[in-house]
């Protein structure tokens, strides 16, 4: 998911005013972030394998597939973290990966928000299947080696096929063709274009259901924005990469234990912390449409026993969103 520059909120709009300071002595304990995260998606994915009302069983599932790749990328970040050697520059990089933590966030937020909302998602990702299809058919057209595959139906019979599941329509493959190549469309056929699934900063203005939950989307916009600075390889980035670089003359600048707060500030409790709060707050917010559901509520609940004051951050979520939607425990 991209950034959105177009979003034009300023600080004075999302801004949470504390009017406490979050627990500065809390040591946080990545092992246990792992266990709850483990229990918040295992009991997430088994109330999804019941479809929640209004919603099927192949909407639910690709739910509780955002939910497991999340748990994926918790993984990957232990990995990329828990080593016991020097502080490495290739742990800026956590960061990068870090920010599809949110994406997965937003993603869940805006699905629980419509079942329509799950068809944009598995159909916006057929559009891309089928855009990466049509341009290698365009590439290699003129490429004798390619031709048998170029004239064969099974290709694109498997994407027809994918696409049924997913409610494609004929007039909607013609569209696309018609979008990426210039085709025009087979008589009878009317342009039926395939929605783009929104970006974080899009996913926003769609968020109906309670106006707590897009002030707590708003709020995360700017993590989002912050975080998509290690993506795209902006100075930030940069400028911890050449601290934590032994080879670098910069290094230098600053002494070991200086180096070694912000590696623990602004990487390892980060990278943590904002994983697991994107976790466990797609877990709360399963309770809207599972709310009977005290497995679910009693995971988020153990998870935002440890984020309420954890950092300024989860207490703005907190206040802002969380705590009024746990009420059933809280």
């Amino acid at each position: 998911m991209a950034v959105e520059l177009g979003m034009a909120l300023r600080v004075s709009q999302y801004a949470h005013v504390h009017a406490t300071d979050f627990d500065r002595t809390r040591v946080l304990d990545a092992k246990e972030f792992d266990r709850i995260v483990n229990v918040c998606v295992s009991r997430a994915t088994t109330a999804l394998a019941t479809p929640a009302a209004g919603y099927t069983r192949l909407q639910c599932a690709h739910i509780a597939d955002i939910f497991n790749s999340m748990k994926a990328t918790h993984r990957t970040i232990r990995r990329l973290l828990d080593h016991q050697g020097p502080i490495d520059p290739e742990t800026v990089d956590t960061l990068a990966i870090v920010r599809l933590q949110l994406e997965g966030l937003y993603a869940v937020c805006l699905m629980l928000e419509g079942s329509e909302y799950v068809t944009t998602y598995m159909q916006d990702y057929w559009r891309k299947r089928y855009v990466q299809y049509l341009l290698v058919k365009e590439e290699t057209k003129m490429l004798p080696s390619w031709q048998e595959w170029y004239q064969s139906i099974e290709p694109v019979r498997q994407l027809i096929l994918l696409g049924k599941e997913f409610g494609i329509t004929p007039d909607q493959q013609f569209t696309v063709e018609m979008e990426e190549l210039g085709t025009p469309l087979p008589a009878g056929v009317v342009e039926q274009r395939i929605p783009r699934f929104p970006t974080p900063g899009k996913a926003i203005r769609y968020i109906n259901s309670s106006p707590d939950k897009k002030k707590m989307l708003e709020r995360l916009l700017a993590k989002y924005v912050d975080l998509c600075s290690f993506a795209h390889g902006l100075a930030q980035a940069n400028l911890l990469k050449i601290m934590f670089d032994n080879r670098s003359p910069q290094q230098k600048l600053a002494s070991h234990s200086e180096i070694k707060a912000r590696y623990e500030a602004e990487i390892v409790s980060e990278a943590y912390l904002t994983s697991f709060f994107s976790i466990a707050q797609c877990t709360a917010e399963l309770t809207t449409r599972y709310p009977l559901n005290m497995d679910i509520v009693e995971a988020a609940n153990r998870a935002w026993s440890q984020l309420a004051i954890a950092s300024f951050l989860t207490k703005a979520i907190w206040e802002i969103r969380t705590r009024a939607l746990l009420r059933v425990i809280v």
